[in-house]
């Protein structure tokens, strides 16, 4: 592919990827000198000499301890220009019944999924059924990258007509060997570290660590080509389960739930040394600790909700976050509020978004409640959305004009 051809696609490349994310650093850094960097990338790409550099890797603590990596703005741009290239493609590949890294899916999308199947197996809760539920260790750090790009370079082939209609003739060899350059950039090897080095010994266990893991083995978490990667990794067992075995399966990400007739609670069961074999083949296995075998009246947890025949309850280690967050912005001294309350209203709102999916109205009243007073001379409760909003003569916009005394005219 030419670098003038190379280029063009780009600057496509770039305002999707600074999209939701245009003030991080990373982003600033890369937009004050666009031009050169750009033209550097495209010619890097052309060259076939672009790696992906100036990667840095942190834990974060929510939900619970893990290990991320990410990478500066050219990497992601990368990662984009791959993914988004083959997303057609990858949509038209993945099974129904996988949620995450989809547009119009995800976690709610999965958790009603369940529901339905619930209700349609038990014929409205009437007939006998059971919930299996197994997910698997360290998914991310196991996985086999050979096996991964392999499935990318396989995609590429299948549609490779389709893919040269849209774009060239050299657009499917170009897009395999970015697939290969960015599955295996290794980033544990040249990385910065944002957290302290001892935090890794004290919360990550060296199974669920690229750190420890060989050449070959492990994809990082954080990175987009690997979340949309990790979605093919599981798709033929997902399509053996559901379309082979008759099996009704929901997998998200490693989490998968198979809503089961009683009387084919034994056939279900018999299916899982032959899932073990080919999971064990890609290099990841059950956790022999969460696995969940129940009748469906006890109920199941699944992507941070408990899932009842007659409610649906958020996770209480999430609920006490939210009262957690809360309480930490109600401690802010009194004069420093108000230059919080963007930040603020973010952080209430996304809980009681949550919530408001759920069988969860108490909880909702009982987090506008614990709101310290101080915030309600800007803030006002809205009733039918159940959220917080700025007072009208304390918008953002409002605000905007008054501290840079501009006259914006009302769309």
């Amino acid at each position: 592919m030419t670098e003038e051809r190379i280029t063009k696609w780009l600057i496509e490349t770039m305002y999707a990827t600074r999209k939701n994310k245009r003030y991080g650093r990373d982003s600033i850094d890369f937009e004050r000198r666009w031009t050169p960097e750009l033209r550097r990338m495209a010619h890097t790409l052309a060259t076939r000499s672009f790696r992906v550099e100036r990667n840095y890797a942190f834990l974060t603590s929510v939900p619970k301890w893990r290990e991320i990596f990410a990478t500066e703005f050219q990497g992601r741009m990368a990662d984009h220009l791959l993914c988004d290239s083959l997303s057609p493609y990858i949509e038209a590949e993945l099974h129904p019944r996988t949620f995450n890294n989809r547009i119009g899916k995800g976690s709610q999308a999965a958790i009603n999924q369940v529901i339905e199947d619930i209700t349609e197996v038990t014929g409205g809760y009437r007939e006998p059924a059971r919930i299996i539920k197994w997910d698997l260790k360290g998914f991310f750090p196991n996985a086999n990258l050979d096996v991964m790009c392999r499935m990318f370079c396989e995609l590429i082939d299948r549609h490779a007509d389709d893919i040269v209609s849209r774009f060239d003739d050299e657009t499917p060899e170009f897009l395999k060997w970015l697939a290969m350059v960015i599955i295996h950039c290794r980033p544990q090897t040249h990385c910065e570290l944002r957290t302290p080095w001892r935090l890794w010994g004290e919360y990550i266990e060296p199974e669920k660590s690229l750190f420890s893991k060989p050449a070959g083995i492990g994809a990082p978490i954080g990175r987009m080509t690997s979340q949309t990667g990790m979605g093919l990794y599981l798709n033929d067992e997902v399509r053996w389960l559901n379309d082979d075995c008759g099996i009704r399966s929901t997998l998200f990400m490693d989490d998968c739930v198979m809503v089961v007739p009683e009387r084919l609670h034994g056939y279900a069961l018999s299916l899982f040394s032959e899932l073990r074999k080919r999971l064990s083949a890609k290099g990841v296995r059950m956790n022999e600790k969460k696995f969940y075998d129940q009748p469906y009246q006890h109920g199941l947890e699944f992507l941070g909700s408990h899932i009842h025949p007659w409610s649906i309850v958020l996770n209480n280690g999430t609920f006490a976050r939210a009262i957690a967050r809360v309480k930490e912005y109600n401690a802010i001294p009194n004069n420093e509020k108000y230059y919080h309350l963007d930040r603020f209203i973010s952080t209430v709102n996304s809980y009681t978004g949550l919530l408001k999916n759920r069988t969860s109205f108490c909880r909702i009243c009982h987090l506008r409640d614990i709101i310290a007073r101080e915030w309600w001379q800007w803030l006002e409760w809205d009733y039918r959305r159940l959220c917080v909003v700025s007072k009208p003569q304390h918008t953002f916009r409002a605000r905007l004009c008054k501290k840079y005394n501009l006259k914006l005219k009302q769309i």
